[in-house]
Parts: structure tokens; C-alpha cells; sequence
């Protein structure tokens, strides 16, 4: 029956003159199609017909493909002259968009804008990895379409229209269209993301006490790529932050990912710790064939090829096998890494964000006085220096070293955990505030400097949030109420009281030891 009817069609090309063009899409697939009970595949059957010269016949199928197959049959393979096809330009795809637009108008009834277009090559082009152009602005395209009357019909069912109006096609559309497709925020660089990337700084500030320098660079590298790319090859930007713990590492990769990303699960952190030794550049991208994790692919390269916006960061990288070191220099390079089963992994929309405590003991000195901070921050540079290559650190865009953290800038963190409190119960429709006093009381309990805020953290977790949960719990606390935290008369603790609509409850006073109810 297979064979059957490839000849029929095959004789149908022959008879008719040149007049028609056989398209065998996935060429590969000929081989060994139909092949059954001892009967000639699919490549057998048209071997003869291409020998002959009868028939005018076009084929595709992708490099991989076509090195596993094609060239394994000589006999069909020199039947063929090899073109390489080239992925469009952006220019060039927007003009095959133009071709193609009227075909999706009259598919989809409505009207797509020229400025639609245009951003539908650029956006394909800047946020979909891993596939190629025109394939990607045509899906990216047909999405906006589908888009656009999908919101012109609940537009007209919401003002009780009978008529639904032509839907027309807009960059705004196309901008939705990506961020379903990849999650990322996407707007076409509008006056609104302008301004959002504008008071970048000014955000991170807000959330990471104590670390301006830090912040700047790491705004300013953002600016540059979002709005005009000075280094297209390359990560949008690479850091590594040194400097004690606590100080604020983690948390501004936390916020940078939040603020660029809207989620802090758009933050990639992978512990340095665990590439060391045999295996450790073949956990990160993948293993090579012949090994048995091969389908596993690699943590680092599996991760970024699902989510290529992302901020990644490497843990204690100076505990990293030297091996991975010499993988991190392509990627900082070329912002690509190959992996086990040699694709290509593009990490040029990815923030590289790299922490270390290496040279931690000179600033544990300078902030005792024993040095000055100065001196102390050469010494940890000497360090540093003398730990990794050249080569690594050169490929860097800054090399950044965090202050450590002093009371002034504690408090602050302590202002900022509470605040983060207050976010958590609001959410239950509970108000809640605390005294000046109240926030002494925790920095006394939790301050330590040579740990910076994480204790801080801890003790607002481990004290008031234990104690506000009980009253949640016991109904002490309800909707509409308003808890009010202080110090107590002795300054030795905390004392919460309950406003509730229905009036007063008892005050709750915390000491270090006991809680009591008075």
C-alpha cells in the first residue's frame, strides 16, 4: 500500500512536465519508511526516479539529521545538491511578516498594524531562545492576533455590544504575546519601563541597606542592556560580590530578579560547593554520550534553556572545581555554553551574579579597627587575585566588595524584616506597627556583627512571628484588627497589644526568657 502509492506519486511528478515540485519535508524520515516484510524503504523507492532525472524534488531536514542519516547512504545523498539555508535577518524576517500578513488578517478578521510587525521580529529576536527566525515571530504573530480579538470580544460582551468590531493588531498585543510565552515582563521599552529602569537603583535601595556601590553597578548594567546593548556578546552583566556574611549578597540578586522579572523564583542559585572533583564540569552542562547520565542534561544549562531571563547565581564559587572556573571564562566571553549533547545555551539575557567570602577575615579585622577598611578591601583583592586566574577575572564586569553591615545600617534591616511582617499579616486584613523602642529591643537580641542581618532575620522569625501566629491562632487577633508592638517598661523584651473592633485584648509582653500575659 506505502510503496504503492510513492509510486503513483512519484509517476504523477514524472508525466507532468517539470510542472511539479515534490517538498519532502524531514528528508530523513525516508530512510527506512515503509520498510517492511522485506520490501524497499521510501529512499530506495525515489532513488531511481532522482537517477533518472525525472522528477524535480526538494527536500529538508536539519544539520544533526542529516549528518545521522543522509550521509550514512551515499547513493542518496549524491542525488541531492546541498544548500545550507542561512536563519534570516531580523530585517529580513519582518519582511516575510509583511508578505504573510494579509493571510493572517483574513484568518483571524482583523488588522495588523505595520509597528506589529516590526516589534514582532525585534521582541522574537531579543526574548525567544532557542529557536529561530522567521519560525518564531510567525508563531509570536498569530499569538498577538489570537490575542487582540480575544480582548475585542470581551470588550464588546462587557458593554453589550451585538456587533463584534474589527480587533486591530498592536505592539502592545505582541508585547502580551511574549510575556505568555516566556514570562518576562515585556513592554517595547515605553515611557512606563523607562522609568521603571530609570529608578532601578532606586528600588534595589530600598530593599538592600548598606550596599550603594554594589547596587549602582549592577542598575547601570542593566540600563545599558535594556535599553541600548553596549556588549551584545556577552551576559547582560557579570559579578562577583565579596564581603562578609549577611551583608546582602544573596538578597540583591533576590531583589534584582524581582524588580526585572517580577518573581524572585527568576533567581537561579546553585551552590558552588557541590562541583568539586571528578564529574563537576558534566553535573553543571551535561554529560558527554557515552556516559549514563547523558539524557540527564546539565543543572546549570537545563535550567537556563527553560528560563533564559534569569539571574544565576553561583554560590561560594571560590569552592568550585578549577575545571568549572575554565567553563565559566567561555560563558562570561561569548555569553553561550554548549552542552552534553552539543546544543548551544545562550546566557545573554542572564545576570551572572557570583559570591564569595574569600579574604572575609581581613574586613572581620578591619571592622574591629585592627586596619583600616581601605587597607583591609586591598588585602581582599590580593586575595582574590591570588585565587583565581587572570583570565576569569578579567572577563568580569565588576568585582564588587560589600561593607560590612555597622548598627546604623542593621537598624535599617530591622525596619525592613518588620516591614515584611506587617506585609504578611495584612494580608489577613490585621494592621500591625512598632515602636521605635520595639525595634532596639530587636536589634539589641539579634545584632551581630560578624553575621550581618541573618540574625536578625531568625530572631523576627523565631520571636514575633511565633507569637503573632499564636494569636491568629487563638482568635486573640481577628480580621480588622490592629496590633500595636513596643518595648516593655524594663526595655528587656517586646509587649504586643490587641486592638480589636470589639475593644481592647490583654497585653502579650515577650522577655528573652518567658512570655507573659498581663
Amino acid at each position: 500500500m506505502f510503496e504503492s502509492r510513492l509510486k503513483t506519486m512519484i509517476k504523477k511528478a514524472e508525466n507532468s512536465g517539470g510542472n511539479i515540485i515534490l517538498f519532502i519535508d524531514e528528508m530523513h524520515m525516508l530512510i527506512g519508511a515503509g520498510d517492511k516484510w522485506g520490501s524497499n524503504d521510501a529512499a530506495n523507492i525515489v532513488k531511481p526516479a532522482l537517477a533518472r532525472s525525472c522528477i524535480r524534488c526538494v527536500g529538508a531536514t536539519t544539520f544533526d539529521d542529516y549528518r545521522k542519516y543522509i550521509e550514512k547512504d551515499a547513493a542518496l545523498e549524491r542525488r541531492f545538491q546541498k544548500v545550507h539555508i542561512e536563519e534570516p535577518s531580523t530585517q529580513a524576517t519582518i519582511a516575510t511578516l509583511r508578505g504573510i500578513k494579509q493571510q493572517y488578517e483574513r484568518h483571524h478578521s482583523l488588522e495588523i498594524q505595520d509597528a506589529a510587525i516590526v516589534a514582532a521580529a525585534e521582541l522574537a529576536g531579543r526574548y525567544i531562545t532557542g529557536r529561530q527566525f522567521p519560525c518564531k515571530a510567525i508563531d509570536l504573530i498569530d499569538a498577538a492576533c489570537a490575542t487582540a480579538k480575544k480582548m475585542m470580544q470581551i470588550d464588546s460582551q462587557e458593554k453589550e455590544e451585538d456587533t463584534v468590531k474589527k480587533a486591530i493588531v498592536a505592539p502592545n498585543h505582541v508585547a502580551q504575546a511574549v510575556r505568555r510565552c516566556t514570562g518576562i515582563p515585556v513592554s517595547t521599552l515605553d515611557q512606563e519601563e523607562k522609568d521603571r529602569l530609570i529608578h532601578l537603583a532606586d528600588r534595589l535601595h530600598e530593599r538592600v541597606v548598606g550596599q550603594d556601590e554594589a547596587v549602582n553597578l549592577v542598575a547601570e548594567a542593566v540600563l545599558r542592556s535594556r535599553a541600548s546593548r553596549d556588549q551584545p556578546g556577552q551576559p547582560i552583566g557579570s559579578f562577583l560580590f565579596l564581603g562578609l556574611t549577611g551583608v546582602g549578597k544573596t538578597d540583591l540578586a533576590k531583589a534584582l530578579a524581582e524588580q526585572l522579572f517580577d518573581s524572585e523564583k527568576m533567581l537561579v542559585r546553585i551552590d558552588m560547593s557541590e562541583y568539586v572533583g571528578f564529574g563537576a564540569v558534566a553535573r553543571l552542562i551535561g554529560a558527554a554520550p557515552s556516559c549514563i547520565a547523558y539524557d540527564d542534561g546539565g543543572q546549570l544549562t537545563e535550567i537556563v534553556r527553560r528560563r533564559p531571563y534569569s539571574v544565576i547565581l553561583f554560590d561560594e564559587v571560590e569552592k568550585a572545581d578549577p575545571l568549572v572556573l575554565n567553563v565559566f571564562i567561555q560563558l562570561l566571553d561569548d555569553g553561550v555554553l554548549t552542552d552534553g549533547k552539543g546544543r548551544t545555551v545562550d546566557f545573554k539575557n542572564t545576570i551572572i551574579i557570583m559570591t564569595s567570602n574569600l579574604g572575609a577575615e581581613h574586613l572581620t579585622a578591619g571592622m574591629a579597627g585592627e586596619s583600616t577598611m581601605e587597607a583591609a578591601k586591598e588585602l581582599v583583592i590580593k586575595k582574590v587575585h591570588k585565587h583565581f586566574k587572570p583570565e576569569f577575572l578579567n572577563r568580569l564586569s565588576e568585582v564588587v566588595i560589600f561593607e560590612p553591615l555597622l548598627h546604623d545600617k542593621l537598624k535599617e534591616i530591622v525596619k525592613i524584616q518588620m516591614k515584611s511582617v506587617t506585609a504578611r499579616v495584612a494580608a489577613k486584613s490585621i494592621s500591625l506597627s512598632a515602636s521605635d523602642a520595639a525595634l532596639d529591643v530587636i536589634l539589641l537580641e539579634s545584632c551581630n556583627l560578624m553575621y550581618g542581618a541573618r540574625p536578625i532575620r531568625r530572631w523576627v522569625q523565631k520571636n514575633v512571628m511565633t507569637v503573632l501566629s499564636r494569636m491568629l491562632l487563638k482568635g486573640e487577633a481577628v480580621e480588622g484588627s490592629t496590633i500595636v508592638i513596643d518595648a516593655t517598661d524594663d526595655k528587656t523584651g517586646l509587649k504586643y497589644e490587641v486592638l480589636n473592633p470589639q475593644g481592647k485584648s490583654p497585653v502579650v509582653e515577650l522577655s528573652c526568657d518567658k512570655t507573659k500575659v498581663t
